[in-house]
C-alpha cells in the first residue's frame, strides 16, 4: 500500500459516501481522479484488505439481542464445537484463546430467549456444560477503525476528546429502544449488510435490484444512518492483512463504582476499538473488556500497560487468540428460525 492507498482506507472506514457517485466524492478528498480511486479500492477489496464494503448496524436498534459466550471446552470438543457454531447463522466471531476460558464467541439472535434455546442446545450437543453468556451492561465504544497515518500513540487520558474513534456514557447505547422499522428500511438493509456492487455507482445497482429510484436509496440509508441503525457505512478490514496483525482480548477487574469513570478513560485510547462492561463469574472476577490491537504482540502488552497506568487499575489480564475458527458479518432478517 502506498500513501494514497492508506488515505483511501483512512477515508472510508466510517464514512464511504453514500451517493450516486461515491468515487468522485473520495477523489476528490484524496487528490486522484474517479476512476483511479474506483480502481484502487477493488484492488484493496481483491487483495483482501477490505474484507466487505457495506453497512454496519447496531444490534440493539434492529431489535435483536446480542451476546459474548465463554467456555471452558476440552480439546477433543473444540473441533464438534466449532462445526456447530459454523452452522448457526448468529454465531458470527469464534475464536480460541490462550486461558482456562478458551473458546469464546458472539451471539446474536431475534431475541434473549431465542440466544437461551441456541446456547441450550450447543451446551446439549456437545456435552460441554461450561459455556456461559455474558451480555455487556455498559458500551463505551465500539469502533473498529485502524489509523493508517499516524504511529501508535495514545490520546492524553483526561482531554474530553476521541477523535479517533466513539465512545458513550453507558446509558446511551442500552437505553435506546429498538427501531420501529418500515418495510423498506428492511429491505434496504438485507443488501446493504452484504458486500456493495463491484461498480463506480453501486447505489444505482442497489436501485436497479430493489427496483427502487437511485434517490430513495440514498435517502432511506441516510435515515437509517441519521437514526443511529447504521452505525458506520464502510469498509470492514481484515486488519491481520492491513498490518495490524496482533490483537488481544484486555480484560479488567474494577470495583463497580469506578468501572465508569475507568471504561471512559480506557475508550479514549484508538488502540482499543471495543470497550464494554460485562458480568463476572465465579472464577472469572473480570468485568471490563476491551479489544486492543497493535502491529505486534509487544505493542499490545504496552497498550495494556499505558492503560493500567491512565486508569489505575492493577488486576487484569491478556487473551491472546490462538485460532479464529469464524469471522462473518451477522445477516439480519435472513437468519432462520432456530
Amino acid at each position: 500500500m502506498d500513501a494514497t492507498d492508506r488515505a483511501l482506507l483512512n477515508a472510508i472506514q466510517n464514512n464511504f459516501p453514500i451517493a450516486v457517485h461515491p468515487y468522485w466524492i473520495l477523489s476528490e478528498a484524496v487528490g486522484i481522479t474517479e476512476d483511479e480511486a474506483f480502481k484502487r479500492i477493488q484492488n484493496l477489496r481483491r487483495e483482501g484488505i477490505i474484507r466487505r464494503l457495506g453497512g454496519v448496524f447496531d444490534s440493539r436498534r434492529l431489535g435483536y439481542y446480542s451476546t459474548l459466550c465463554a467456555g471452558k471446552v476440552p480439546e477433543d470438543k473444540i473441533p464438534v464445537l466449532a462445526k456447530l457454531l459454523d452452522e448457526i447463522s448468529g454465531v458470527t466471531h469464534n475464536y480460541i484463546r490462550d486461558h482456562d476460558y478458551n473458546v469464546w464467541f458472539t451471539l446474536i439472535a431475534r431475541s434473549h430467549a431465542v440466544a437461551e434455546r441456541i446456547l441450550h442446545t450447543i451446551r446439549e450437543e456437545t456435552g460441554v456444560s461450561e459455556i456461559f453468556t455474558l451480555p455487556a451492561s455498559r458500551v463505551f465504544k465500539i469502533n473498529v477503525n485502524f489509523d493508517f497515518e499516524t504511529s501508535i500513540d495514545d490520546l492524553e487520558p483526561d482531554d474530553g476528546q476521541n477523535p479517533l474513534g466513539e465512545y458513550a456514557s453507558p446509558s446511551q447505547k442500552h437505553e435506546t429502544p429498538p427501531y420501529e422499522l418500515t418495510n423498506d428500511e428492511i429491505s434496504l438493509i438485507r443488501v446493504i449488510q452484504g458486500n456493495l456492487p463491484d461498480s463506480p455507482t453501486p447505489f444505482i445497482e442497489l436501485a436497479e435490484s430493489l427496483e427502487w429510484p437511485t434517490d430513495k436509496v440514498i435517502s432511506v440509508a441516510s435515515h437509517l444512518l441519521e437514526m443511529k441503525i447504521l452505525r458506520r457505512f464502510g469498509a470492514v478490514l481484515r486488519h491481520q492483512k492491513a498490518g495490524f496483525v496482533a490483537n488481544a482480548m484486555g480484560v479488567w477487574q474494577v470495583d463497580e463504582d469506578q468501572t465508569e469513570k475507568v471504561g471512559k478513560i480506557m475508550a479514549r485510547f484508538k488502540e482499543v476499538s471495543h470497550c464494554y462492561q460485562r458480568p463476572t463469574l465465579e472464577d472469572w472476577p473480570y468485568n471490563l473488556f476491551t479489544m486492543i490491537h497493535g502491529r505486534s504482540a509487544d505493542d499490545c502488552e504496552d497498550i495494556m500497560k499505558r492503560i493500567a497506568q491512565a486508569t489505575g487499575v492493577k488486576t487484569y489480564s491478556m487473551l491472546f487468540s490462538v485460532a479464529e475458527l469464524k469471522k462473518s458479518s451477522m445477516q439480519y432478517f435472513l437468519e432462520e428460525s432456530i
